[in-house]
């Protein structure tokens, strides 16, 4: 339909709505100078595009009074600060609400390391903690080290020298899937401070970088002077200051060095290298910043950037010089002070930016201005890491170099590092090496809790049979762990880790890492947007083409090792249904069999050998396999059918003998039905929402998302994100112990009743206080005692 009212109007009027944070139509009418029809026709069409609600009718001066609020919505703005030693990541909704700040030691781009997939994985992990998906993000702002022509190509790229002559908008926008626009970082903290810092009420101030080599920018009338080309402020520029003594390597790394002596003068006033850092600095700086008082007679110098923190103690000798080499200064008031925005200066530049840039891909409509955003601590969602955690970095100790070892590589996303590895076996050694570099590999837990190694956490990734020992050994000496999947292979020993990790309050994390894969997440959002109602039951056929060279060559085929393949294999898809269905099953019956690799003859101890040793697409027929373990006394096709504590029911079947490698789930619903078709990137999820005979495509269809790079369709590194955020911050995790642990009593009921011949199993129940404990996130002190 044709709009009756001018689009910047309705936009003028969307602005005023989400700053005052809900009003009248008198309260925007007086705000924005328009009249009440102009205002109230910009309503209309706002409701209609979606984006305002209006509340019930409150009395004023005896009248009802219709008050109207701008809808949040689901998708989110980004600001990204890749300037600083820690990458910054700010996440608001359309009105301009933070919902999550981020701030991670992972080491942001540079031209020894340009990769973006870091940044990528980090971003996608913020928001998964705010419920969020890389697709329900409208814009992304980007703040970077550079300088930009009209058209948004680098001329200069201090930061990454192959950006150089690049559109980095374009770039990033391959990396990171969504719409970006990028700016120079000190553009764009000068302009969120000028929007609400410390430049707020100054007609014209300079915002400097505190280092050396001065970079600054000017504001006036609360706009950055950029310039012909952008190089407004760049006195660094000047060879008459290029005699400067600037301290060795990147800016990053030198910045770090004179930040710690800074810090020791801060603690003692007397310290003689905190004092030289600190005359060198100011002196440094005070001879380009006269120059730009000189020239633009600013009310206030802002210092800002990586050493920014350190303002207050630089302001006093750094003004004094200025006052030297310049007369005529006022001396009434304070010429220098610390920016009011701090480390998030960039970053809230950056997310202003993206909202300026791409406001009708946020609001749809063109001319929306920016909000001004601020950071309030007592609304985020997401605790900050503290400063030395992330100077540290998360130092991860593996135990069993198997593998899954490779799993604990991702910490390196997160700025972390693996500092250690357990595993008996000598010939191990060879491959943490390749793995982790030169890094101390004992042969035991023991060993490692006695050696004088620091560890923050440690990812238990030693065969299955060996996960409650080894669990609940780290449990006890107050190790946070990341246990692999199946979390134990008897009911009774995941009890007893679970009832460790609650009597000592040492953090417990089971690696369920397909709760972070895309089609799983895509189902878990069908089924929570009410598309097919209410789930009645849940079925899903896991067709283990590799299952021959995946588990019957090794300690998997055996029962004493391994229980069952509905452990091993089973226990991801018994919780993603566990987790779809919104319940635990209570009772199981199975029917099984060892049908076909028990009929191979050809055996082989293959202890010392690994999967990568054996493993063929070429191994096929499954009858033709070589070399299987001696002992194999596990069914290769299972059938189990569960009823859960609210009445789903659900049935699970598993082949190993397949010739193609996938799972597909089917739920049903009171109104519908949706079924999986592949597992990963380029398959799809359809729903069937009404009467029809055969369909084959269904009656919606969703492309399944690309996960990223990473194992499990980029669910591993997402996975590893949240169990060091949870470790660091207490931050809620998307999985939990006691689903891992009704995963292993469904896997293990199922497998008891095909044993017996499919007698029907009840799974015992957990005290509810242990219960209760796991389902507030392990929260510290909320312990008592265990009733049995």
């Amino acid at each position: 339909m044709m709009s009756t009212i001018d689009q910047r109007l309705v936009a003028q009027c969307l602005a005023a709505l989400r700053d005052k944070d809900g009003a009248t139509i008198s309260d925007l009418a007086e705000s924005t100078g328009l009249s009440r029809p102009t205002v109230t026709a910009a309503l209309v069409e706002l409701r209609d595009a979606g984006l305002v609600v209006e509340h019930e009718a409150r009395a004023v001066a005896g009248r009802p009074a219709r008050s109207y609020s701008l809808l949040a919505g689901s998708q989110v703005v980004v600001g990204l600060d890749l300037t600083r030693s820690s990458v910054r990541i700010l996440v608001a909704d359309r009105t301009g609400r933070v919902l999550a700040t981020q701030s991670s030691a992972i080491a942001p781009p540079t031209t020894r390391q340009p990769n973006l997939a870091p940044i990528r994985t980090l971003l996608v992990q913020t928001l998964e903690r705010v419920g969020r998906r890389l697709s329900e993000v409208a814009a992304i702002g980007v703040a970077v080290a550079g300088l930009f022509d009209e058209d948004g190509v680098v001329t200069s790229s201090p930061q990454v020298s192959s950006w150089h002559g690049q559109d980095l908008g374009a770039l990033f926008e391959e990396a990171f899937g969504a719409p970006v626009s990028v700016d120079n970082d000190l553009s764009l903290a000068a302009e969120a401070e000028s929007r609400a810092g410390a430049l707020v009420d100054s007609d014209t101030g300079i915002y400097a970088l505190t280092w050396h080599h001065v970079s600054a920018r000017v504001t006036a009338g609360g706009q950055v002077v950029r310039g012909r080309k952008g190089r407004a402020g760049e006195v660094g520029m000047l060879r008459a200051f290029s005699d400067v003594e600037i301290p060795a390597g990147t800016l990053l790394d030198a910045s770090a060095i004179v930040g710690a002596e800074l810090r020791r003068l801060r603690d003692d006033p007397a310290d003689v290298r905190g004092m030289q850092a600190l005359d060198s600095l100011s002196t440094a700086m005070s001879s380009a910043l006269a120059a730009l008082i000189l020239t633009i007679d600013p009310e206030v110098i802002v210092l800002g950037g990586e050493l920014g923190e350190f303002a207050d103690l630089i302001a006093v000798p750094l003004e004094q010089k200025i006052r030297t080499a310049v007369t005529g200064i006022d001396t009434g008031t304070p010429l220098i002070r610390e920016g009011e925005l701090g480390a998030d200066a960039a970053a809230l530049g950056a997310l202003g930016l993206a909202f300026q840039r791409h406001a009708a891909l946020i609001y749809g409509f063109d001319g929306v201005t920016a909000p001004v955003i601020t950071i309030d601590p007592e609304r985020n969602d997401m605790a900050q890491t503290s400063a030395a955690e992330e100077a540290a970095g998360f130092r991860a100790a593996v135990i069993g170099v198997g593998a899954r070892a490779g799993v604990a590589l991702h910490v390196a996303a997160t700025g972390g590092r693996v500092v250690a590895a357990v595993d008996p076996a000598p010939q191990t050694h060879a491959r943490a090496a390749r793995l982790f570099g030169d890094i101390p590999v004992f042969a035991s837990v023991a060993e490692l809790l006695a050696a004088d190694v620091e560890i923050d956490g440690a990812f238990i990734t030693s065969p299955d049979f060996t996960h409650a020992e080894v669990s609940i050994a780290l449990l006890e000496a107050g190790v946070p762990v990341y246990v692999e999947k199946p979390l134990a292979i008897s009911i009774e020993d995941a009890d007893r880790i679970l009832e460790t990790a609650y009597r000592t309050g040492s953090k417990l994390y089971v690696g369920h890492n397909m709760r972070h894969m895309r089609v799983v997440r895509m189902m878990k959002d069908i089924v929570d947007r009410g598309e097919i109602g209410e789930v009645k039951a849940i079925w899903c056929r896991h067709f283990v083409g590799h299952g021959g060279d995946y588990y019957f060559k090794d300690w998997h085929a055996e029962r004493d090792k391994a229980m069952s393949l509905l452990l091993q294999k089973g226990a991801h898809d018994i919780d993603v249904m566990h987790w779809l269905a919104g319940a635990s099953s209570r009772t199981v019956v199975g029917v099984g069999d060892l049908a076909v690799y028990g009929q191979v003859e050809s055996r082989r101890d293959n202890s010392d050998r690994r999967m990568g040793d054996w493993f063929s697409m070429g191994n096929w027929p499954p009858l033709a396999q070589q070399d299987l373990n001696p002992v194999i006394d596990v069914e290769d096709i299972s059938m189990i059918m569960m009823r859960t504590d609210s009445g789903v029911l659900m049935s699970y079947q598993q082949c190993h003998f397949t010739p193609d490698y996938w799972r597909n789930y089917t739920v049903i619903g009171t109104q519908g039905r949706i079924e999986n078709f592949d597992d990963d990137a380029g398959g799809e999820v359809r729903v069937w929402n009404a009467r029809s005979d055969y369909l084959e495509k269904g009656h919606v269809r969703y492309p399944i998302e690309d996960g990223g790079d990473g194992g499990h369709g980029g669910a591993d590194p997402l996975t590893v994100g949240e169990f060091i955020e949870f470790v660091r911050n207490g931050t809620p995790t998307d999985t939990n112990p006691i689903a891992a642990r009704d995963a292993v009593a469904a896997g293990v009921a199922g497998a008891l009743s095909i044993r017996s011949g499919s007698q029907p199993q009840e799974i015992p129940t957990l005290p509810e206080d242990l219960r209760a404990y796991f389902a507030a996130h392990q929260r510290a002190g909320s312990q008592a005692s265990v009733s049995r």
